[in-house]
């Protein structure tokens, strides 16, 4: 199996990738010089205290105020060694100036998500100086390999403060991990100095971006190579190996071709399916995936799949090839909050239990934490994904001007439901003749269909009204002028209805 990384720039954009066997597992966008929200560290002031929520808005210089509560938690619970009690009250009031992190990005009409709990990653370790504990990663699962490492977090932890070891640090020496501790102390001190010399709202601290983040939190022993497609990158990147990991030095390599690089590895093809909402599978079968704003809903289809033996193995074999696309595909456009999965309905218990644990253990392959509920008694599986960023896509596509977002527009009854209410209030106006200018699909549809001729010849029979088609208005934009003159200039394109 070959896992490579890729870093690209262009547009100003960063571009970050990787690649499974040539197949695309993630894909993350953004603007260059975006001062990166995740991990972003700001003295903030305290703008308003919503004490029945212990909860409290904050200016950090961002478009609108972030939102601190009282609950929030950077790290997971689960991965800590004994105790940590963590303050369930803000003590805050308005115009207090206070060192903030943010955990996530701006959402709608939300502000960036805060904490206080300040949390600093590199690649074997995450440093929090506001609270006192240690742990470690929950995906190292080697109890011999715990021990060790609890004991090296034991005697590199510094006072009063606290480490998390990440799953790279199970292959990391014990010096590798203290001169990365070392690295976040200082940065934390020099953030501090910047906090008692600087003005609020000001950002102190940014996190790294797209080749960084993929360095800190995907680079391990397994990857083949790290792609960089932008020499200011690739020089940004090998000064990193040369300081922290020797090994990447040796992976690393500059892409000079003149062709796109994403191009030239045969990766577009995969960006360009995040455009759309339907997935083929290998064996002919496909899922359709659907965003709302509370949840995406995920169906999976057999399509041109009808197996080879019975019905219930066809289904049982789509839904296995679905699951782990699925999986991909969470990754790979980032989506995240509540997901519902209508799977094709079994009647094997067995099956059901393959399917919930295959569907288990490519999820286990994600950074981010995935839980998988169930499957109900309606054969939906719910499955719930940490959300940090944006999704993929967000760079991507935006939202359509005529339907919003909604993927529909008007249909062309409607559409000619809104002219005759146009047309009704022009004549109630006192005009006796109108001049429409709509869309030509319009237009063809009204005159070949007789729609309004009722009404022409009845309500309307001492009126005229002239239809004007045009090529380059948009389905659902009609124009309704009136005219009360003898002689009326039109168009030759102009036809009198009826």
């Amino acid at each position: 199996m070959s896992i490579n990384i890729f870093v690209d720039s262009h547009g100003g954009n960063v571009i970050g990738a990787i690649a499974e066997d040539k197949k695309l597992i993630e894909y993350r966008i953004e603007k260059k010089n975006k001062t990166v929200t995740i991990g972003s560290v700001f003295k903030g002031r305290v703008e308003n205290v919503l004490p029945g929520m212990q909860a409290a808005f904050v200016s950090v210089g961002l478009q609108k105020n972030g939102y601190l509560s009282a609950t929030d938690m950077l790290m997971d619970k689960s991965e800590l060694v004994g105790k940590v009690e963590i303050p369930s009250i803000l003590n805050l009031k308005e115009g207090d100036e206070i060192i903030v992190q943010a955990v996530k990005d701006p959402a709608g009409n939300k502000g960036v998500r805060l904490t206080t709990n300040i949390s600093f990653a590199a690649r074997y370790v995450v440093f929090m100086p506001t609270i006192d504990f240690l742990g470690v990663s929950r995906k190292i699962t080697n109890e011999k390999a715990r021990e060790k490492l609890v004991k090296i977090a034991e005697a590199l932890k510094p006072e009063g403060q606290g480490i998390i070891l990440r799953t790279a640090a199970e292959h990391a020496s014990k010096a590798d991990i203290k001169r990365e501790i070392t690295y976040l102390i200082e940065q934390y001190e020099q953030i501090l100095k910047d906090f008692n010399s600087d003005n609020a709202p000001k950002c102190l601290y940014e996190e790294g971006n797209v080749a960084v983040r993929l360095i800190r939190d995907a680079y391990n022993s397994n990857i083949s190579k790290f792609i960089v497609g932008d020499k200011e990158i690739y020089e940004k990147v090998l000064e990193y190996a040369k300081k922290f990991d020797t090994e990447l030095k040796h992976k690393l390599k500059l892409y000079n071709k003149k062709i796109d690089m994403f191009h030239y590895y045969g990766l577009d093809e995969d960006v360009t399916t995040l455009l759309g909402n339907t997935v083929a599978l290998e064996n002919g079968g496909y899922i359709v995936i659907d965003k709302t704003e509370a949840l995406t809903s995920i169906d999976v289809n057999t399509g041109k799949y009808v197996g080879d033996d019975n019905l219930e193995n066809t289904v049982f074999n789509t839904n296995l090839i679905a699951a782990k696309e699925i999986a991909r595909q969470l990754m790979l456009r980032n989506i995240a909050g509540i997901i519902i999965v209508d799977f094709i309905d079994m009647t094997s218990d067995e099956h059901k239990e393959q399917l919930l644990s295959i569907l288990e253990e490519y999820l286990s392959k994600d950074r981010e934490k995935c839980h998988v509920v169930g499957m109900s008694p309606l054969g939906l599986v719910e499955i719930t994904r940490k959300k940090k960023r944006r999704e993929s896509t967000s760079m991507l596509v935006k939202s359509c001007p005529y339907c919003q977002g909604s993927g529909l527009i008007w249909s062309n009854e409607y559409i000619v439901m809104r002219i005759r209410t146009g047309l009704l209030d022009l004549f109630a106006d006192g005009y006796d003749t109108a001049i429409v200018d709509l869309n030509v699909e319009i237009a063809d549809y009204i005159l070949a269909k007789g729609i309004l001729k009722k009404d022409v010849e009845k309500i309307w029979k001492d009126k005229r009204i002239y239809i004007i088609p045009h090529k380059t208005y948009h389905q659902q934009f009609f124009l309704i002028k009136g005219d009360n003159g003898k002689v009326v200039e039109v168009p030759d394109t102009a036809t009198l209805l009826y």
